[in-house]
Order: C-alpha cells, then structure tokens, then sequence
C-alpha cells in the first residue's frame, strides 16, 4: 500500500510525460492560433467579406469576446466532469466550426462564427494547464508547464510562416454562387492541423489522475498509474508494483452548476483570498502589456519601416502621424477595394517574435526550480518593461523594433504565475480557478489594446510609461505570494484535496 504522491512518484518520467507535453503543447498552440490568427486573414478577406475598417476590428475581437465569456462555466464543467472529457469534444467541435468559419462570404457570417469559435475553445484555454500540470509530478510540473507554453511561441512563428507561403498567392476558384476558394480560406484549414493533432493525442491520454483521485476515490486512479508507469519503463500494465492507495478520499457526487458557483466562495475568504488577488491583478497586468503590443505591432512596425527618417522613436513617429490627421496614410485604392499597403519584412519580423518567445519559454523551464518562481516572473516583467519604455522612447526607428520584440516577450511570465496558482488551489477548484485567471488575462488584453490604440493617436509617451510603470509593478504584488505549503494544509484541514 503506498500513498498518492508515492504511487505517482512511482511512475516516473518519461515516454507518458513526453506525449502528455507535446500534445498540451499543440493544444496550446491551436488555441493561440484560432485566437490571432483571423488577424492575418482580414487584410486579405475584406474584399471577399464586403467589410469596413469597423466590422474587421469586431471580427478580430469575436474569437476574444467569445474565449472570455464562458470560462467559468468550462472551469466548472473542467473540475465536475473531467480535463479530458472537456477538451476533446470541444476541441473537434472547434475544427469543425473554424473551418466553417473559412467559408464565411459576408461579415455576419464570419462574425458569428468567430464568436462560437471562442466560446468553444474557451473550454481548453485555462483547462490545459491544469492537465498539463496534473500529470507531472511536482518536481516536473513547472518545466512542463512552461515547455509547453513554448508552443504559444510556435504560433507566433507558424502563423507568420504559413501566412507568409499561402497569403501572398492571387488565385481564386469558383466554388458555387459568391463563394470562392481564395488563399485566405486555406491558410484558414491550415491551422486546424494543429486542432486535430491535439485532439489525437487527447484520445490515446487519459484523465488525470489527480482528478480521478479528488472525484472517484483512489480505485480509480490505479489503472490510469500503472498505465504511465507501463508508458515511462516500456513495461505491461501489470508490472506496477503498486496494487492499492492509501487515502482518505472516497468517490465525491457531482455538484450543480450552482452548487460549484457557490463553491467559490472559498476562492475569496483566506486562506486562498490573498492568493486570487495576486495572480489575478498579475496576470491582468502582463496580458495587459504584451498582447496588446502584441495586437499593434504590425502597424507599429509597418510605420517604423515606411517612416522617412530612422532617427525617430516610436512614440515620435505615431504623435505626429496623427496628429497630422493621416488616419489613411500608407494606403493605396484599387478598382475593387482598398487595403493597406505592408512591408514585406513584416512576415520575418513577426517570426523573429516567435523564436524569441519560445527561447524564454524554454529558458523558464530550465531554470525556474533552480532560481525560485518569484525570481523569475519579476526579472521577466522588469526587464520586459523597460524594453517597451525604450522601444517607444529611444529616437531610433530600428532601435525601437529590436527592442519592442522581445519586450513583448513578457508574455511568458504567465506560465509562472499558473504553475504557482496550480499548487495552491485544490483540485475541486483547480479548473475553476485556473478558467478565472486567464478570463481575466484576456480582459487585461482587450483593455492594453483599447489604451494602446487610443495612445498611438493621442499620447503615446503617457501610455508607454503607463504601461511600463503597471507592468513593472507586477513585481511588488508577487513578492506578496504566500506559502503554498502553508496554504495547502490549511485548505487540507477543510477537507480539500491536491
């Protein structure tokens, strides 16, 4: 008879964990993907969809709009019926809509569709954290969380690279009425690749453990054990020397979607109130500055690569743009519509994005434990901020790029801040929590690029200190962390499972 953690530890690491990585890893990447990458389409689809300026902006923010507006159902639905009964219909549905999605012909079509995208997908974006972070043993949890996050990073690279080889084609075929098969529509079913990969290796996975553990009891989790103990050794099943687990948790009835609204409640009275607080503001503040920067750095660099003289910073260039009234400038009419004319370098440059993310991803991984998690999410927000503060003040139209990329890299510290919310909230809350954290995140990403646009037309300079100064404090509030050993026994102590 052995305890949890030593029936887990027992498992070891290896093939199982391996596969569990890389498929988070492409779901992950679907999710980013389906989340930014319309944004590459619209220049190209706007003569096929009859769209405004306007209507684009609504199609870009539908997928977002959709991903914020259930999460707390898909965090309910992720901790009373499973991680990977959640993921894998929700994920083929997501497909199947995207592609729909693709044959859209006017802005209503497309709009909605975008919308039940992100109200589909919603269901893995918060949820595969907590099975990535659940099938890895503690010692291994905050590498792999971050590993895995490096896919965010490979979107930055993939939808620049397949946009770059597919967009830029001029061919359409007939397909009935006004539907055509354009390049936009296929650089679409592209990325579901990513979706259907995803969902192969959610269907030879199982569910996790832990949450078998917390919602039916230790015989259940036994078979799921022996079976990564058999992956990891290249064994049978029934070699795991394990044959019962010692816990005092039993099988736990499935709770109302009310009753685990109310549930909730334990999620601001302490000990877990101070713990919501921090990562929450946190992680609204990081998606505030690089995903908003993130949304405007192809018109910020596409200006910067037009401008007539290098020796201009960021905000320089931006104030007296518009405060020129040169709304349409870098513009050119065709017979058919208009569009907007961008530098070619643009493709590369966004890649650059992707590489550099991934590099932090990955470096996150190797030296979280070795560091500490609060060492390095401020050392990632610190220096990240005052990239930004010189990419929009230094008066060097190059400089500024090559420091607004990598600033935007800031992104990465949200793999810190989940791995430290996945220890100290409990199972039955895990999903929950962790659905609340990112809904919030995005909030933060829709209001940085409000604040954002707004600047470039009014005030740059006071919104890039503004943002630095936020952002930079993100530091202060994770400095206030708790101790999670301390508040996983007291939340043990009201009957709360890890």
């Amino acid at each position: 008879m052995s305890t949890f953690e030593e029936a887990y530890d027992t498992t070891g690491h290896g093939t199982f964990n391996h596969i569990a990585l890389l498929t988070c890893g492409f779901i992950l990447l679907y999710v980013t993907t389906e989340c930014l990458g319309v944004g590459y389409v619209l220049n190209r689809a706007e003569c096929d969809l009859d769209i405004t300026v306007t209507e684009r902006g609504l199609i870009a923010a539908s997928t977002l709009i959709g991903v914020v507006t259930p999460a707390i159902f898909w965090g309910y639905m992720g901790d009373e019926y499973g991680r990977r009964k959640v993921m894998l219909p929700t994920i083929l549905a997501t497909v199947v809509v995207s592609i729909c999605s693709s044959m859209a012909v006017n802005f209503w079509n497309m709009f909605l569709l975008r919308l039940l995208v992100g109200l589909i997908i919603s269901a893995s974006c918060a949820t595969v954290y907590v099975y990535l972070g659940e099938l890895h043993t503690a010692k291994h949890r905050a590498p792999a969380i971050a590993w895995g996050s490096a896919f965010i990073a490979l979107s930055y690279f993939t939808m620049p690279g397949f946009g770059w080889a597919i967009l830029p084609h001029k061919w359409s075929l007939p397909i009935t009425g006004d539907l055509n098969l354009v390049p936009w529509r296929v650089f679409m079913w592209a990325w579901c690749l990513w979706g259907v990969l995803a969902a192969i290796g959610l269907y030879i996975l199982p569910e996790s453990p832990r949450y078998l553990l917390a919602t039916r009891g230790p015989e259940a989790v036994v078979p799921v054990l022996a079976k990564m103990y058999a992956w990891n050794h290249n064994l049978h099943v029934d070699d795991y020397p394990v044959r019962e687990i010692i816990s005092r948790v039993h099988e736990i009835p499935r709770l109302t979607f009310i009753e685990s609204f109310k549930r909730m409640g334990y999620m601001i009275r302490p000990p877990l109130r101070r713990c919501v607080i921090i990562s929450h503001a946190c992680n609204f503040l990081v998606f505030m500055q690089s995903n908003a920067f993130y949304v405007w750095m192809p018109h910020i660099v596409n200006e910067l690569l037009h401008s007539q003289t290098t020796l201009t910073s960021m905000c320089s260039l931006m104030n007296s743009k518009y405060s020129g009234g040169e709304h349409a400038h870098h513009q050119h009419e065709t017979a058919e519509c208009r569009t907007v004319a961008i530098n070619n370098l643009m493709y590369p440059i966004s890649m650059v994005t992707g590489v550099l993310t991934a590099i932090m991803y990955v470096s996150i991984g190797l030296v979280v434990e070795k560091f500490g998690k609060k060492v390095v999410f401020c050392s990632i927000m610190i220096t990240c901020s005052l990239l930004i503060l010189g990419a929009g003040l230094l008066p060097h139209a190059y400089v500024a790029i090559a420091f607004l990329i990598p600033g935007m890299c800031g992104i990465t510290a949200n793999t810190v801040l989940a791995t430290v919310a996945i220890e100290v909230f409990p199972t039955s809350l895990r999903a929950l929590a962790l659905c609340t954290l990112f809904m919030i995140g995005r909030l933060g990403a829709a209001m940085g690029a409000h604040l954002v646009g707004m600047g470039l037309q009014a005030n740059c300079t006071m919104v890039v200190l503004a943002m630095t100064l936020t952002t930079g404090g993100t530091s202060l509030l994770m400095l206030m962390w708790p101790n999670a050993q301390k508040i996983r026994e007291e939340m043990e102590a009201k009957a709360f499972t890890y």
